[in-house]
């Protein structure tokens, strides 16, 4: 378990900001990166009898109709797959959302037994990301200054892939970097002024990225929180109030070179409407749920190139995303599921703002914040789809499962889930989905070939990823495009 978590805050460390593979573009070295970590994860709970305990004992302390329901997704999700028409993609996604499912509950368990300890390394990852991430970005601001021709704007600022992916990366981090300010001893004002800075910088860039999801979000977690926590939240929320100010100000000097220009997020958070890209693709979501209204299409299957080649190979909402591909009643089960949890989790976390400290009920406040705002951006973004994204979902999501599960007892109220039998379905589990994902490596040695492939499909060179840059499926595949011209 020391292992998976040290994966995933590593990722979460260092794949924003640091290039280790720069003989890959940067989606496809972060997707690359993300596979390596879920494949040494899955091989380390089939390695070790003890971590599947503990990751069984974490389990055991979910609602049987939880686990059942799960399930019951997983077998969905197997039979869409086996049904839809490039299996092996479909498969490929189910493995990756078994695996990333996994490792959540790999960080659930090391929370379970060290609480303070994982708190700090995780709250620690963050930080340290986000302060690498400002290194970087100030030498690539200076570089833009000294030469002109190196131009700074809205699809510069990032090392992402796309501007977008880099405002779900601060989605899921602006609300825990206020955790970090308020759980530090008050004692050491030279760290909180840092993590304050940070957060600050985190928004000039958020105003500067011109995109609207993160600015959305935010104000539904600052709203969330304080109807959840009252006079709890006023700490959390008074140190997003003083970030946002600092972060206007950085932003007037960084990005308007005086000019005291509006940002355009302001004038872009008016664009919604008829034309939006966005109700086309949830529309689109509706006919393909319509037409395959049990199973769906087949996971990963909005990117099927006979379904339409869309300017994006994922429809922006994890709702519909979920609706098209996997059928009515696995999206059913699975928004219930989130539902239900979600809400026992947060009572519980309400509950406990009663009893402890400011600086703790800090991190509470932030970790429910950060949640609700992944959640409400999921609704308009691919959040559950892009790499950094989801390891952000894993860690946060699997810390928070931790801490349900720290005050429910041991585990060993559910003995049948350590026999052998249980054992053995995860080990199966475990190897099925590793494969799987492993298995897509195999892409990466025709990337070119897909990227040609691709700008001979459509009039555009602007990739539409999904699980790597060329994000649609077989379009190398003569029979599949055939199918395409028939269609239209």
């Amino acid at each position: 378990m020391v292992l998976i978590v040290g994966l995933t805050g590593g990722y979460v460390l260092l794949v924003p900001s640091v290039s280790v593979l720069p003989f890959l573009n940067a989606y496809n070295e972060q997707r690359a990166l993300q596979v390596g970590v879920l494949i040494a994860s899955g091989a380390a709970l089939l390695m070790s009898r003890e971590a599947r305990r503990e990751w069984l004992s974490v389990l055991s302390e979910t609602p049987r109709l939880a686990r059942l329901g799960l399930g019951a997704v997983l077998g969905l999700g197997i039979v869409s797959s086996a049904l839809a028409p490039a299996s092996f993609y479909a498969l490929l996604e189910v493995g990756h959302f078994s695996l990333l499912f996994l490792v959540a509950g790999g960080v659930a368990a090391a929370t379970r037994r060290a609480p303070k300890q994982t708190k700090r390394f995780l709250l620690g990852s963050v930080a340290i990301s986000v302060l690498l991430y400002t290194v970087y970005f100030a030498a690539s601001y200076v570089a833009a200054t000294a030469l002109p021709a190196f131009d700074v704007g809205r699809e510069t600022i990032t090392g992402f892939g796309n501007v977008r992916f880099f405002n779900q990366y601060q989605t899921w981090t602006l609300p825990l970097l206020a955790g970090v300010a308020i759980a530090l001893p008050k004692g050491q004002w030279a760290f909180k002024g840092t993590v304050l800075t940070l957060a600050s910088f985190w928004w000039a860039l958020v105003l500067a990225s011109n995109v609207r999801g993160t600015v959305v979000a935010m104000a539904i977690a600052a709203a969330g929180v304080w109807l959840l926590f009252r006079d709890r939240s006023y700490r959390w929320l008074g140190v997003q109030a003083v970030a946002l100010l600092l972060g206007g100000a950085l932003y007037y000097f960084l990005f308007t070179s005086g000019g005291g220009a509006t940002p355009q997020v302001v004038e872009r958070l008016g664009e919604v409407g008829p034309r939006s890209g966005r109700l086309q693709h949830w529309t689109k979501c509706l006919g393909m749920a319509l037409a395959d209204p049990w199973l769906g299409a087949g996971p990963m299957h909005y990117a099927w190139p006979p379904n339409d080649f869309a300017k994006a190979a994922h429809p922006h909402n994890a709702f519909f995303q979920w609706l098209s591909e996997w059928g009515i009643p696995s999206t059913a089960l699975m928004s219930g599921l989130v539902v239900w949890g979600g809400w026992s989790w947060i009572r519980r976390e309400v509950r406990g703002t009663l009893e402890d400290t400011t600086e703790v009920n800090g991190v509470r406040v932030a970790l429910v914040a950060s949640l609700l705002a992944g959640t409400a951006h999921a609704m308009v973004s691919g959040i559950i789809v892009m790499p950094v994204s989801q390891m952000l979902l894993v860690l946060v999501g699997g810390w928070a499962w931790g801490r349900h599960c720290g005050g429910r007892g041991s585990g060993n109220s559910n003995p049948e889930l350590f026999s052998f039998r249980a054992q053995a379905a995860l080990c199966v589990l475990i190897a099925a989905s590793t494969g799987a994902v492993g298995a897509s490596l195999h892409d990466l040695t025709a990337a070119e070939e897909r990227r040609e492939a691709f700008a001979e499909a459509v009039d555009r060179n602007r990739f539409s990823p999904r699980y790597w840059t060329q994000g649609y499926l077989q379009v190398r595949d003569p029979s599949v495009m055939s199918q395409v011209s028939e269609e239209d």
